[in-house]
């Protein structure tokens, strides 16, 4: 019996598989060949969507484009109108100066005559425009479009708002030879009795003393920028043959392409039909939008075609602007479209019944013949299966210590972390206590990888791992982060002080020093700390704000522990606001400049300003330099940034000091992402030269950290703004790296002594060393060394005996405007005079 139900086993194995492939195969070609077809009615649905939003797109995106160019236009409409007037009287300018230089022998009234007669004529802005002339005293000496007025006084002549528009133009060039002036007047030819702005632009002939004007009416000059943009539009094409309408609110046909936008039936000057002004209106009253209506082919209007447009309002001018596309057109290009992607489906349906076909009888011819191999090996693959699943379970464990734990280190991961945090949430709730979750960051452990290698920094790591796992035998867990990041979990304390001894208890492991590969190092960690449940209840923000608390803590300073409250995380959405505000800061004008005067120690005269930016934002208030210099430079916007300080600063110096003997100097900080910029020197060198300040008079401060991996680069720009004859200062000296191997390697002509170590000298010590050390080292190498942060006369006078140069702070000024520090010191002020 046993016999039979093995050779029925046996058959089974050898034909059942064969039955069940080849049904299986069967069905899975069935619905392979449904699915294909689906998917082929649904690629054509979709093709007809996306084809027609293309397109609807595509109209969109034109009329858009277009209006904003006639936004430009019109906002540029004024400052137009200026500079073809300020054209038009430099060309009058230039005729009557040729008549007077070509007639010097005749006499003043024949010249003034050939002039009148020269000027008097000439039209422009579509006849609008006309020259006059008139003396100092009010007196019309010529006048183009009314000649009765020459000769005759028009000082009392008062513009509809009673203002003495004439005696405000003779003023303008009293003061400044050209300018411009707005009055208001009836428009020539306008009966409704309204007054308009006109706006006159004004210069003086000095031969005569007169003053040579011209204006026009804006409301005409804007009618002019219209017309003239319907013309446009009237020519206007883009791609195949598309093209535009434009409309006023009334429907009325304005701009036309070829007459056949909306039809032939519609030539310039006919209104839409109601029906379709309604839906027009609809649309443009939305902001814009599509609207369908039917074009006529024919004047009869017998024949027509589905058209699709897309509208929008101008409503400064009132204009509804269009442009649209033939469906027709469009639904015989979707069925070329269509037709093409039928066919390639239908071929895919005869390479798939194919590929299936030939699959159903390979699979049958290899089931038959891996049936028979499965029946003899049944027996040796049993055994196999049983010696490999010890080998299975032991690389399961190992597999599952793997993802629990770091790679590096041994320690748990973050992975397990959660785990165990979960856990030991549980257990402290069970027992009413807290816990406490730090987040620990190794101090400058890049540098170690950077001066070291990476592989010095892994056996660093190791090394600190071990000595953390000891902190956790009896209570709590640690896991490695990532990176030189230890996060520390100890549950059932009873409050915040015992937390703080465990912390305490992480600094101190890290006291001793490490001997890494015959190298000793030392390390230091800060930690951020959030207890449980008086921070949160959940394990990620528990974790995630200990992190937040450790950022904060390491901006102000490192090697702290600090515990979370509210005011961190509103101290982050601060910096996250400064950050979002930066960006708009220039634009809107809220940066300004002040200068901190720089004081020769001996005579006390002023020598220089360091020029400091500072910001006021309307939600902010005053934010501090620190924080919005490091939040540009976050954001990438430190460029743009530093080159505004600088080319305003310049302009304020030159303005209040020009070149020459005494000239004042200008001290401007430069960071260190900026030197970095490709075109970092020759854009500095080009703001100089269109400012016009001495390049010598301009000393650029540099930190110590753009050095630090990046000699390289920045000493070829360094040279050539020596070359150009800039002056570098290397700022903070003494604070860095490597501060006497930058004075041996760069082309500086400046030192400053950080305020660090002038808050401390006076007490004596290694402070009032390094002050003097400095000031010698400077002196031997030829450079000016420069005090900042002097406070007190105490300081001051100290300086003054270690030979110091120069000294700033507040003991002589705090940072000035530009107009404080002119008052301020005469010397500027005699310079302005």
């Amino acid at each position: 019996m046993r016999m039979m139900d093995n050779r029925n086993l046996l058959f089974l194995i050898r034909y059942a598989s064969v039955a069940i492939v080849c049904v299986f195969a069967l069905v899975v070609t069935i619905v392979a060949i449904q699915d294909n077809r689906a998917k082929a009615v649904r690629s054509i649905e979709s093709l007809r969507a996306e084809l027609l939003n293309q397109r609807k797109e595509l109209i969109r995106s034109q009329v858009d484009q277009v209006y904003k160019q006639l936004l430009l236009k019109k906002s540029q409409i004024e400052s137009t109108l200026k500079a073809q007037e300020k054209g038009r009287i430099y060309e009058a300018y230039a005729i009557a100066h040729h008549i007077y230089a070509n007639n010097i022998h005749k006499s003043d009234t024949e010249i003034t005559k050939l002039i009148a007669e020269a000027l008097r004529p000439m039209r422009f802005f579509n006849g609008r425009g006309y020259y006059f002339i008139l003396d100092r005293q009010g007196v019309m000496v010529m006048h183009g479009l009314d000649p009765a007025l020459e000769n005759q006084s028009v000082w009392n002549v008062k513009d509809k708002n009673g203002s003495y528009f004439f005696r405000g133009l003779i003023n303008i060039v009293n003061k400044r030879d050209e300018g411009f002036l707005r009055w208001a007047f009836q428009m020539p030819n306008d009966q409704s009795g309204d007054t308009f702005d006109k706006l006159g632009f004004v210069k003086g002939f000095e031969p005569y003393g007169w003053v040579i004007g011209t204006g026009d009416y804006l409301d005409a000059f804007e009618r002019d920028v219209q017309q003239e943009l319907l013309k446009w539009f009237a020519d206007y094409e883009y791609d195949e043959g598309g093209y535009f309408v434009v409309l006023n609110r009334q429907g009325t046909v304005l701009a036309h392409h070829y007459n056949d936008f909306l039809g032939n039936d519609l030539m310039i000057g006919d209104t839409v039909k109601a029906p379709l002004l309604e839906d027009i209106s609809t649309q443009v009253a939305q902001g814009g939008g599509y609207v369908s209506h039917l074009k006529p082919l024919t004047l009869s209007g017998n024949a027509s075609l589905e058209h699709i447009s897309y509208v929008r309002l101008v409503s400064d001018w009132d204009w509804i602007i269009g442009t649209g596309f033939n469906y027709k057109t469009f639904a015989k290009y979707l069925k070329e479209k269509e037709d093409l992607l039928s066919r390639d489906n239908d071929q895919s349906l005869i390479k798939l019944i194919a590929i299936a076909t030939i699959s159903i009888l390979l699979l049958v011819a290899i089931s038959l013949y891996v049936s028979h191999l499965i029946a003899r090996r049944f027996e040796v693959l049993q055994q196999r299966i049983k010696n490999d699943f010890n080998t299975l379970e032991k690389a399961k464990d190992k597999m599952e210590f793997m993802a629990l734990h770091d790679d590096l280190t041994g320690l748990p991961n973050r992975f397990h972390l959660s785990q165990e945090l979960e856990n030991s949430i549980r257990y402290t709730t069970e027992q009413g206590s807290k816990l406490a979750v730090f987040f620990v960051d190794l101090d400058n452990f890049k540098n170690v990888n950077d001066l070291h290698g990476h592989a010095v920094g892994d056996q660093l790591l190791k090394a600190i791992s071990q000595k953390f796992e000891t902190l956790t035998i009896e209570k709590g867990m640690v896991c490695r982060f990532g990176g030189d990041e230890f996060v520390f979990c100890y549950p059932d304390l009873k409050s915040q002080q015992e937390a703080s001894q465990y912390a305490q208890c992480i600094q101190s492991a890290l006291a001793d020093p490490f001997i890494i590969d015959s190298k000793i190092m030392t390390v230091s960690c800060s930690i951020g700390a959030t207890i449980y449940p008086d921070d949160s209840t959940d394990t990620g923000t528990l974790i995630s704000k200990a992190d937040t608390v450790l950022y904060r803590s390491k901006m102000h300073k490192k090697g702290q522990i600090v515990f979370y409250d509210e005011s961190i995380s509103e101290y982050i959405n601060y910096l996250m606001n400064v950050e979002h505000e930066v960006v708009r800061a220039i634009t809107n004008d809220e940066i300004s400049v002040c200068y901190q005067p720089q004081v020769n120690v001996q005579t006390q005269q002023l020598i220089s300003v360091e020029a400091l930016a500072r910001w006021n934002n309307p939600t902010l208030g005053s934010v501090p330099p620190g924080t919005f210099i490091t939040a540009a430079e976050e954001t990438g916007l430190i460029h743009s940034l530093g080159l505004f300080v600088f080319k305003k600063a310049c302009e304020d110096i030159y303005r209040c000091s020009p070149n020459g003997e005494g000239a004042i100097g200008l001290s401007v900080n430069v960071s260190p992402m900026q030197v970095l910029e490709p075109e970092f020197s020759a854009t500095v060198i080009s703001l100089c030269a269109e400012v016009g300040i001495d390049p010598a008079r301009v000393t650029l401060e540099i930190t110590e950290n753009i050095f630090i991996h990046n000699m390289d680069n920045v000493q070829p720009v360094f040279n050539q703004l020596r070359d150009y004859g800039f002056n570098l200062s290397l700022d903070d000296f003494g604070t860095g790296y490597s501060s006497l191997s930058y004075i041996n390697h760069l082309p500086l002509n400046e030192i400053k002594i950080d305020r660090s170590f002038i808050d401390k000298f006076l007490e004596g010590g290694q402070s009032d060393m390094l002050v003097r050390m400095i000031i010698g080292l400077g002196h031997s190498c030829g450079m000016i060394v420069v005090a900042e942060g002097v406070e007190t006369e105490a300081q001051f006078e100290k300086l003054v005996s270690y030979g110091c140069d120069l000294v700033q702070g507040y003991y002589f000024d705090r940072p000035l405007s530009i107009e404080s520090l002119v008052e301020r010191y005469k010397a500027l002020s005699e310079a302005i005079a």
